[in-house]
């Protein structure tokens, strides 16, 4: 991307405001301090503003900055959006006078929701040290206040600036699509994935009231589904029903040996702590339906009616597969973004998308499609056993003896229905549940899925970035690939940040405190903790902003060190409880019930210690 823009955020107090811009350009920064006329006057040449989080707030205070107003005037506006928790464009100021516009984009739209920037920071290993200078101090602030807030809201900007790289290809693709519907680079930018999308399919905004019709596609065969499947989806006719419960509702069946969950959300199965390799005269295989919901738009007819005709959609798959073929990777990535967020879209009140028939269509029938194909092949095939069951694909495993058919199901499944299936042959699988598992294919590296294992950027949906203990992440699936003691690999990792783990206390809690050789300690409410060596550091607890209750942050070591300056050294690290974690989670994906702990030695030690204590 090529567009001139800077990098902004603000900063406000009861007599200062302070806003940062970082050119992406020169990466000169430049910074104003209750200058109303040098921001307009910066912002005559700034054609496009990038931030984190500034469509909810930066944009807002910028707007008040424009309007000339006073620095209580924003302390004001601040205070309505930020303590008050109201949307900016509620508050009077933003209806005096003429309107002010100018361009910007958001780098929080698409990201998973709670993600903050300061979040962020510290899974890439940045400094996460926070302005000590107090939001609430009620005078001016001294000359060195002053400097101090610039030094962090500098350090935001550079991070934004960071993630700004980071998202370089994603901002690419919605600038490709806003030109493939007419919308200049700015403005395609400035919407989200789903908007953007709503107005490439040239989408208008209609009312629809049949949710709850919902139809068989024509190419079912019924017999092979489960009667209480069937009646538990044609609850959605009865209107006696309300709808909240209706599409709240689950039903858990056995496929096989498999237990399999159906719900409004999709269809999850796969055989609990649960391992297998394949053999000489047994394979595992894996078969995923190519663009499953896309197709389900286009072959069963479930696109949005809110569109001008179906060929709109299912033209964007054509296009998309012969960019892809001919190696247009600028135009296969952008239509790429409309097919992965068409159907949320459709289930989006507040999108112009918005076809809830369609969507819960799109999501029951292939529900029933994928289970129908499963339930035929357990009925023909005497050894293939469910491995898992999930949105769009079927893993299983069989005898050889199975295989003619298997392929015969399986290709009459495809000619009948019109969806392809694409196949992996499997070496190994091990899978706790149908969110963590290892596989091993027979070519290639491990396919790895869950939140034990899964480090580093989401590879697909809502931006997410998570580098916590990434060294009990590659210690679990080496040990469970490969058959690498833990202990070897976490003994053998002398990079700090792989011991990382990033404390965020939520925005139901008001403080965060670290237990200090039994003092509370204040600390920041997003920290970078370590498992510590030294025993004098307890963990960290947060406090509860209703009931003032301090509460144990869960999943931190409990003896934890404070680390956001990145001053911490690598001795100082204790590397048993990551051996320790690692090896439960090792425990917990194979089903091994964890050693009995000698709860007579625990209750002499518990004696002992209270008797030092009280006497």
């Amino acid at each position: 991307m090529t567009l001139d823009r800077s990098i902004f955020d603000f900063e406000v107090f009861y007599r200062d405001w302070f806003v940062v811009f970082k050119d992406k350009k020169t990466k000169q920064f430049t910074v104003f301090h209750n200058d109303n006329d040098g921001v307009r006057a910066y912002m005559k040449d700034c054609p496009l503003l990038a931030g984190f989080n500034n469509k909810h707030y930066d944009q807002f205070i910028m707007k008040a900055v424009l309007m000339d107003a006073d620095p209580e005037e924003i302390k004001a506006l601040n205070d309505f959006i930020i303590v008050q928790e109201r949307n900016g464009w509620e508050h009077p100021l933003m209806r005096q006078g003429e309107p002010v516009w100018f361009n910007q984009y958001d780098l929080m739209d698409d990201c998973q929701m709670g993600l903050s920037l300061k979040a962020i920071e510290a899974h890439l290993g940045m400094d996460i040290r926070e302005t000590t200078v107090d939001f609430n101090l009620t005078r001016s602030l001294t000359d060195a206040e002053a400097e101090q807030v610039i030094f962090y809201c500098k350090h935001d900007v550079d991070a934004t600036d960071r993630l700004d790289d980071l998202r370089q290809n994603y901002l690419d693709n919605k600038i490709v699509l806003g030109r493939e519907c007419g919308l200049e680079p700015e403005k395609a930018l400035y919407m989200t994935n789903a908007k953007l999308t709503a107005a490439y399919l040239g989408a208008v905004p209609t009312t629809h009231d049949d949710e709850r019709q919902y139809r068989l596609p024509d190419k079912l065969r019924t017999e092979y589904i489960p009667p209480e499947v069937l009646a538990f989806f044609d609850r959605v006719h009865d209107m006696s029903i309300p709808s909240s419960v209706v599409f709240s509702e689950k039903l858990e069946i056995m496929v096989g040996d498999c237990p399999v969950t159906l719900a409004y959300g999709g269809i999850h199965g796969a055989i609990p702590c649960y391992s297998e390799e394949a053999t000489e005269n047994r394979s595992i295989r894996n078969k995923d339906v190519a663009s499953y919901y896309p197709h389900q738009m286009t072959l069963n007819g479930y696109c949005s009616r809110n569109i001008p005709s179906p060929e709109v959609y299912a033209s964007t798959i054509e296009r998309r597969v012969r960019a892809k073929k001919a190696g247009d990777k600028a135009t296969a990535n952008a239509l790429k973004l409309v097919l992965n967020t068409t159907y949320g879209a459709m289930l989006n009140e507040y999108n112009a998308l918005y076809d809830p028939l369609m969507g819960r269509s799109v999501c029951i029938s292939g529900q029933l499609q994928l289970l129908e194909l499963a339930e035929h092949l357990l009925q023909d095939c005497p050894t293939l056993r469910i491995v898992q069951l999930n949105t769009d694909g079927i893993m299983v495993s069989l005898d050889n003896s199975d295989i003619p058919a298997y392929e015969a199901i399986t290709e009459e499944w495809q000619t009948r229905t019109g969806f392809e299936l694409e196949e992996d042959m499997i070496r190994k699988i091990v899978q706790k549940d149908v969110n963590n598992y290892v596989e091993i294919p027979l070519e290639g590296d491990p396919k790895i899925k869950g939140g034990v294992l899964v480090r580093g950027i989401a590879p697909a949906g809502a931006f997410n970035i998570n580098n916590n203990a990434v060294a009990v992440a590659k210690a679990v699936k080496d040990c469970l690939a490969y058959g690498t003691p833990v202990r070897e690999t976490i003994e053998g990792d002398n990079n700090l940040m792989d011991f990382q783990i990033v404390a965020k206390a939520g925005s139901k809690y008001t403080g965060a405190f670290h237990d200090v050789n039994g003092e509370m300690k204040p600390v920041q409410k997003v920290n970078r903790v370590y498992a510590a060596r030294d025993y004098r550091l307890g963990t960290l607890y947060k406090r509860h902003g209703t009931s003032g209750n301090l509460v144990k942050q869960a999943g931190l070591p409990f003896h934890s060190a404070v680390d956001n300056d990145n001053s911490l050294t690598l001795d100082a690290v204790d590397k048993e409880w990551y051996i320790r974690e690692a090896e439960r989670y090792v425990r917990d994906f194979l089903g091994i019930k964890p050693p009995k702990r000698n709860t007579r030695k625990v209750n002499t030690i518990k004696r002992n210690l209270l008797k030092s204590i009280f006497e």
